[in-house]
């Protein structure tokens, strides 16, 4: 029997999908979930695996073609009856093969980029054919086009020393999203910050226990960040919460979305029932999906149902920032790097390590009065971490 497995709606929003790489031919025999293609939608590069077992009979488009939601991708035999010889009939009756879907652009043969890589290189006059390829398979990836442009600056200026940056189809989605999330969503942030010298002992000393444990995973801030905004919202219901058609649904589990910084923009990965987690766990998990995240594997349930969302500031510096809400949620908690700042104590000043938080909000949903309690719960669990003893194991 012919089964026709059609490009799932894998984000949030997404209408469309680009294939990155085919995994698969035609005659293969393949397994249930057995990667079958790579695509790239507007949140990652993702496997999409098999739905049954059995021949592949047809792999429908080209690497580099953008396909909608819904438009059959593979058809496979799962041999429950004799189907191996009988073409699949196209739309209208036609057996005749589908139609090749319209990629972004013609590339020399044997060369390798998504439709966004090669505008990318046509709008910098750059010719795909001398730049070497660093992602699979030798394929060509945009960082690729900008440093061959980086590398002979002559070529690439227009008049005027001046040249175009074309963004790459994620990077579009990504600020189409983010565009949305600001004309959308009244936001304000609060900010705070709080000493953390007894978090920098928490860490070391949870870090002692798993390496007496000879766990692989150590404890990081964004883990116990995480605890802390799992036991924040069980007092502040209305910041673990999504917009679904115009309805504000409040969640009893969170499903927390983990900000991560990849080559391709601003990925978030969701960890679902966090509040559940121990430290270790989330610490664990966080790791788990930023790599995955960062080597393109995250599966399309990763990716979305996040209620709020941590995001990190990162070690290359600024004291906090104001991030925008990962819509459709109402909330987004920002952590940032420990620094050291002179603090008055018993016995005169002292340096002390000192963490900025922010949380930026839904106006709509939240006053700044209540957002404001919540982010000195968070601090005051934070900055006094035996609190969360409770949480640690």
């Amino acid at each position: 029997m012919a089964f026709e497995f059609k490009l799932p709606d894998v984000g949030e929003g997404t209408t469309e999908g680009e294939i990155v790489r085919w995994l698969v031919n035609v005659g293969d025999r393949v397994q249930l979930d057995q990667p079958l293609v790579e695509v790239e939608t507007d949140k990652a590069v993702v496997e999409l695996p098999a739905p049954v077992a059995g021949r592949v009979v047809r792999c429908i488009g080209q690497e580099g073609d953008v396909i909608p939601v819904g438009a059959t991708l593979v058809v496979i035999d799962d041999g429950r009856t004799d189907s191996s010889s009988a073409p699949l009939a196209a739309p209208g009756g036609s057996s005749a093969p589908a139609p090749r879907l319209p990629s972004a652009g013609a590339v020399a043969p044997g060369v390798r980029a998504a439709p966004a890589t090669r505008r990318l290189a046509k709008e910098a006059g750059i010719d795909l054919a001398t730049v070497q390829g660093t992602g699979p398979q030798g394929r060509i990836v945009p960082a690729d086009v900008r440093e061959a442009g980086r590398s002979a600056p002559a070529a690439v200026s227009s008049a005027g020393g001046r040249r175009p940056l074309v963004m790459s189809s994620m990077r579009q989605r990504i600020a189409e999203h983010l565009t949305e999330s600001v004309r959308t969503i009244p936001q304000v942030t609060v900010v705070d910050r709080f000493d953390a010298t007894q978090l920098v002992q928490a860490r070391a000393e949870l870090n002692r226990e798993v390496i007496s444990e000879r766990s692989p995973v150590k404890v990081t801030y964004l883990a116990i960040v995480a605890k802390a905004v799992c036991i924040m919202v069980q007092n502040f219901a209305e910041l673990n919460a999504r917009w679904e058609h115009d309805t504000l649904y409040l969640y009893d589990d969170v499903h927390l979305g983990i900000a991560v910084d990849t080559e391709m923009g601003l990925v978030v990965p969701v960890i679902s029932h966090a509040g559940s987690r121990t430290i270790y766990d989330l610490a664990k998990e966080i790791a788990f999906v930023a790599e995955q995240a960062r080597s393109k594997k995250l599966g399309p349930d990763r990716l979305a149902g996040s209620t709020i969302t941590v995001t990190g500031g990162g070690p290359l510096g600024g004291l906090f920032a104001t991030p925008i809400i990962n819509a459709p949620e109402v909330a987004i908690v920002g952590m940032y790097p420990i620094v050291y700042e002179p603090r008055k104590m018993a016995q005169g000043f002292e340096e002390r390590a000192t963490m900025y938080l922010s949380l930026t909000f839904d106006h709509r949903v939240i006053d700044g009065v209540k957002a404001s309690k919540s982010l000195a719960l968070l601090k005051a669990l934070l900055q006094e971490p035996y609190q969360l003893l409770g949480y640690m194991h």
